[in-house]
């Protein structure tokens, strides 16, 4: 290879191409210039040496020192005049200082490394042609050999002196290269060269210290292969497309190995790839906890908020913005003042003393104004803010919005009470879990309560099976419609332990897993049982308040004309021309109208439409009265025995009525014993209460002492179901045409309107008791005096007021006969006409009770605010819905109930006057 020869030191050339590095270094430093504002959008003032370092890296490696000091002292005062803006700044801070004095220090370091390389490739050019020039030579003294043998042998000499100091400038340019090596081993930054076949040529001790191992490691070794965790990452891509020419790449990269963040700038070079590198974790970490925090402060739903310690706003988040309606710009230079109502600012200031002296505040409930005037309740909190030294220079505060929550805690102290119940309705809902085979996997307390399984009793068994459960539908239609909809809802009948029948309103809700597989089934069971009952009571009662009604509608009319016919017959029994057939025929009349004034007593029994006069009985001396009665009623085949244990069982109902009750009872056990039996009639005091209101659900039960009269017999019993319809009118057993099925019914309402009541205990084949409870009383009892014989009157007058023609003209007729003298009227207003019309005192009124417009009772009070004194007689086959309720009729107030003889008319109305004159 031929060298051209070296220039002369004084020739043009030789200074034209002395100054020509220096002019690179200025292109080169301006291009970097450029490149660099081209970027300072993207890159603000960060990494303001990333165009710079380059171009100097460049001109050392071609011009050597002189050219890279330039260009390092060009490119520094570039950074601090153009990049970091001096102009605007008075002075760099301590950062910035150290980062250009770092830059200069290794501008002038890589400027030395490119003198010394470029001194030895100028020794080893010299050496070279020196060398080549003397082989010419040497060729041409060979050609001249014998001529110039003596001068080639000269030069020979010359040619290996050469050749020494070229070895001589080949071992300084080695010690040069040691040099250099020593320099880039003592700078921070990791420095690598990468051949183009990837090969590692050179790595500093700085990068090899960076992956925890030595530069022996890895030199001379694939890169890819020593450094495997960075295939597919994003550092392999930059390193590629710089080794296709691609230009500098840059960028900061993650190294999972060593747990590091790395600053890598990778310059592409005819020898492959020279690779600068910076352990930049710390700074990117500070970079994302700042991030992180900022965040955090923005986002922040509370109010955080920056101040001086005399109170000036420095600092003003989202949050605060959110709940006082300012924004930053209107806010921040203000004192904190304007946030604090009148009356608190004083205690802001003495917190804000609190602060200065490096106490925090804690939480506490203080009281601010929004922008639009509203007060709000805040939860407010400050800390002190400190610099560097630990002076504390003003004060941060948190403050979270809490008047929605204060409203709140009213709401909630109001909803205590709903909560306490809502646990106890949640303590009766049973909840069992189960698998989708049916078996239990969880037994709450409640169900062990309800059903009298305990946990270890029904865990692993089937439900349905433990619980014998009824189901509204085929269990197959009701798993469809869990798995399709997720729940169920409907009603079951479950069987508990002791073999109760219990009704339950079940939820079934289906639980799915992480992949929305089912997995169990959560099964909720509220005991309705007694609702249930309760609700089929209530129809029940429904059901016979309706034929009740029908009942009493029926009995009043029947009475009417059951009056009529017994008076009748009552007439025609007084005749003395009758035939003993004609007599005869007469009294069947009158006994057939008794007869059907007894069923329509009966009626109006159990209608609770039959006026009663009742009085203070001993229930004992009743029951002790009818012995005889009882006994033939029940027949000779079964056996009466009294147990009388009330002697102080004082209880106020009509002894007709009581009588009537127990004759009943008797008869029902008679035929439930068609061969014979016990009977067996108990009196006693019991207390009634809410041990007895639990037993019979949906009655209502009046507290109280009651006197208790039992009935028991050894029958057949009956059925649940039968027990359910015993006390519905015309309700039998008994073959048609044996029972009228108005019994029990009549049992029922005549304890009912004596204010008492009835049930019945029974179970196929062991006999039925009948329970009566009635209210004890007080009163002392009272003596039924004997019936007056009629007597003739002396002309009395007295005014009938009947709606019924026929009962009107039969009262009428039976008072003239025994010398009365009868005013009758139709209706009220007709009887009032008539009293305001006659000069001379009506004795006697006697009225219905029940008429159309005006009622008796209202007749009554009118005649007697004309004429005090007057004797009153009501009479009715029932009374109007007042007196039904009560049962009785006003003191002092006598009345006669249809239908009635002759004879029971003219002893009241005799008694009346009696009473009236005395």
């Amino acid at each position: 290879m031929t060298y051209p020869p070296e220039p002369s030191p004084d020739s043009p050339g030789h200074s034209a191409r002395k100054l020509l590095p220096y002019l690179w270094a200025v292109a080169a430093v301006s291009v970097a210039i450029v490149l660099r504002n081209l970027l300072a959008p993207f890159l603000g003032t960060e990494f303001p040496f990333i165009t710079l370092f380059p171009a100097v890296f460049v001109v050392s490696l071609v011009g050597g020192f002189g050219p890279a000091v330039l260009a390092t002292l060009l490119s520094a005062f570039a950074v601090v005049y153009l990049v970091i803006g001096l102009g605007s700044v008075p002075l760099l801070d301590h950062a910035d200082e150290l980062g250009l004095a770092f830059y200069v220090v290794t501008g002038l370091a890589t400027g030395l490394l490119g003198e010394s390389r470029l001194r030895a490739q100028r020794r080893s050019a010299a050496a070279a042609r020196v060398a080549e020039t003397e082989t010419a030579r040497a060729e041409e003294q060979t050609i001249r050999a014998e001529e110039e043998a003596a001068k080639a042998e000269e030069e020979t000499l010359r040619a290996e002196e050469e050749s020494a100091r070229a070895h001589v400038a080949a071992l300084a340019a080695a010690a040069e290269s040691e040099r250099v090596d020593r320099i880039l081993t003592s700078i921070t930054d990791a420095f690598l060269v990468i051949a183009p076949d990837w090969s590692i040529t050179y790595m500093n001790q700085r990068a090899a210290a960076l992956f925890g191992r030595k530069p022996a490691d890895y030199i001379g070794r694939d890169h890819w292969e020593a450094f495997p965790e960075l295939l597919g990452g994003s550092l392999e891509a930059a390193f590629r497309r710089a080794m296709d020419g691609h230009g500098i790449a840059r960028l900061d990269t993650y190294f999972a190995p060593g747990d590091k963040w790395l600053s890598v700038a990778v310059y592409p070079s005819p020898e492959g790839l020279t690779v600068v590198a910076q352990d930049a974790t710390e700074r990117v970490r500070a970079q994302e906890a700042s991030a992180r925090l900022a965040a955090i402060v923005s986002s922040s739903d509370d109010a955080i908020i920056g101040k001086q310690l005399d109170g000036t706003i420095t600092s003003w988040n989202a949050g605060a913005e959110r709940i006082f309606g300012y924004s930053p710009a209107e806010i921040l230079g203000r004192s904190i003042n304007v946030l604090i109502p009148p009356e608190l600012q004083e205690e802001e200031r003495e917190m804000l003393q609190r602060v200065a002296r490096g106490s925090p505040v804690e939480f506490s409930e203080v009281e601010r104004i929004r922008k639009d005037g509203e007060r709000i309740t805040i939860a407010l909190s400050v800390s002190p803010i400190r610099d560097a030294s630990g002076r504390v220079i003003g004060a941060s505060s948190i403050k979270r919005d809490i008047t929605s929550i204060k409203r709140s805690q009213a709401e909630l102290a109001a909803e205590t009470t709903r909560s306490r119940d809502l646990g106890k309705a949640l303590d009766a809902a049973q909840a069992l879990v189960r698998d989708l085979d049916g078996r239990i996997t969880y037994w709450s307390s409640g169900s062990a309560r309800l059903y009298g399984w305990s946990a270890s009793d029904a865990l692993g068994r089937i439900s349905h099976e433990l619980l014998r459960t009824e189901f509204p539908a085929p269990l197959k239609e009701i798993s469809e419609i869990l798995i399709e909809r997720g729940q169920w809802e409907g009603e079951l009948v479950h069987v508990a332990k002791d073999g109760r029948r219990l009704d339950v309103a079940a939820q079934w809700i289906l639980r799915r897993g992480t992949a929305d597989e089912p997995f169990a089934v959560i099964e909720v069971n509220t005991d309705v049982t007694a609702r249930r009952q309760a609700a089929e009571r209530a129809r029940q009662v429904e059901r016979m308040e309706v034929v009740g009604q029908l009942a009493g509608g029926v009995a009043h009319e029947a009475n009417n004309q059951m009056t009529v016919v017994l008076g009748a017959a009552a007439f025609l029994l007084r005749r003395a021309d009758l035939s003993e057939e004609a007599r005869h025929d007469i009294e069947h009349i009158r006994e057939a109208a008794e007869r059907t004034a007894a069923i329509t007593a009966q009626l109006l029994a159990f209608s609770r439409r039959q006026v009663l006069q009742p009085r203070v009985l001993e229930l004992d001396e009743v029951v002790h009265g009818l012995e005889a009665v009882l006994r033939r009623a029940l027949g000779e085949r079964s056996t009466l025995s009294l147990r009388l244990g009330a002697p102080s069982g004082r209880v106020k109902a009509d002894p007709g009525q009581l009588a009537q009750v127990l004759l009943n009872l008797v008869l029902n056990s008679r035929d439930a014993m068609p061969i014979g039996g016990q009977l067996t009639i108990e009196t006693s005091v019991t207390e009634l209460g809410e041990h007895y209101a639990r037993l019979h659900p949906g009655v209502a039960v009046r507290a109280g002492p009651c006197a208790l009269l039992a009935v028991s017999d050894t029958g057949h019993g009956m059925s649940p179901e039968t027990l359910s319809h015993i006390f519905e009118p015309f309700y039998t057993t008994k073959p048609i045409g044996q029972g009228t099925g108005l019994g029990l019914a009549t049992v029922y309402g005549i304890v009912k309107q004596s204010e008492g009541y009835v049930w019945a205990y029974s179970e196929l084949g062991h006999g039925t008791t009948f329970k009566v409870y009635l209210p004890l009383e007080r009163e002392p009892t009272s003596r039924t005096p004997a019936a007056p014989v009629p007597g003739h009157a002396s002309g009395e007058i007295v005014l009938v007021v009947e709606d019924e023609p026929t009962v009107r003209d039969m009262t009428s007729r039976a008072l003239q006969e025994y010398g009365y003298r009868v005013v009758s009227a139709g209706d009220a207003q007709e009887a009032l006409a008539l009293v305001t019309q006659r000069d001379d005192n009506v004795k006697l009124l006697i009225t219905d009770v029940v008429m159309p417009g005006m009622d008796g009772p209202e007749l009554a009070r009118r005649i007697l605010a004309l004429q005090p004194g007057l004797a009153v007689l009501f009479m009715s086959g029932y009374t109007d819905d007042d007196i039904v309720r009560r049962g009785l009729l006003k003191a002092g107030q006598p009345f006669l109930q249809k239908p009635f003889t002759p004879e029971a008319l003219g002893r009241e109305v005799a008694e009346l006057l009696k009473r009236s004159r005395a």
